[in-house]
């Protein structure tokens, strides 16, 4: 079994599955702060699949960009469980989980997320047969700056801003599970005492 844990945003969301069967899903709007409700909330979920935190193979966290103190709480109390049940960690990136949810769809993907004061984490990727390549790695712009159009072959994911195109989704749900399956299939392991919050500072 695997435990995921998504603290970018105002939705929490946490996971419980194996590599091919989800067991528990659940999401949380504004329980905040993460730091006094996510700790009581995965013991109370593994009490109730009468699951031993010994059976864990492994957890998974979102590492960001996205709510700062959001992102540290969650990678915090990821180490910890990875640290104090000798299990590995895996994290996965939010603009990369957001496409990785939308890997089916042919064409390109742009990624924003709002980062506030104006600016946005942004990211593109080629989107075909089930698997994304990334072609512009994650980065902060100012939203004014930005040239969105609408084109068939082009697929605008978006997190907390106002953008009305034909081609745009609004993401309005946790990505834990997308991510983690993101971080299992490239492997994506990482040092329980390095692992830190990922971080991109302003213009």
């Amino acid at each position: 079994m695997y435990l995921a844990i998504d603290t970018f945003s105002e939705i929490l969301g946490i996971a419980v599955f194996d590599k091919s069967h989800l067991i528990v899903l659940q999401e949380y709007y504004k329980k905040k702060p993460f730091s006094e409700f996510l700790t009581p909330k995965l013991e109370q979920i593994l009490d109730e699949l009468s699951l031993s935190p010994e059976e864990l193979k492994g957890v998974i966290v979102n590492r960001g960009p996205g709510s700062y103190t959001g992102i540290r709480v969650g990678v915090t109390v990821a180490k910890t469980l990875a640290y104090s049940l000798n299990i590995p960690i895996y994290a996965f990136r939010t603009n990369d989980a957001i496409a990785y949810r939308y890997r089916f769809f042919k064409g390109r993907i742009v990624v924003l997320i709002n980062a506030g004061k104006g600016e946005v984490y942004i990211s593109e990727y080629i989107s075909k047969s089930g698997n994304i390549e990334t072609i512009s790695d994650i980065s902060l712009k100012t939203f004014a700056d930005l040239e969105l159009v609408e084109s068939e072959d082009t697929l605008i994911l978006y997190k907390n801003l106002d953008i009305h195109l034909k081609n745009s989704v609004e993401l309005k749900e946790s990505i834990v599970y997308d991510g983690s399956l993101y971080a299992l299939k490239n492997s994506l392991l990482e040092d329980k005492f390095k692992l830190e919050p990922l971080y991109i500072r302003g213009l």
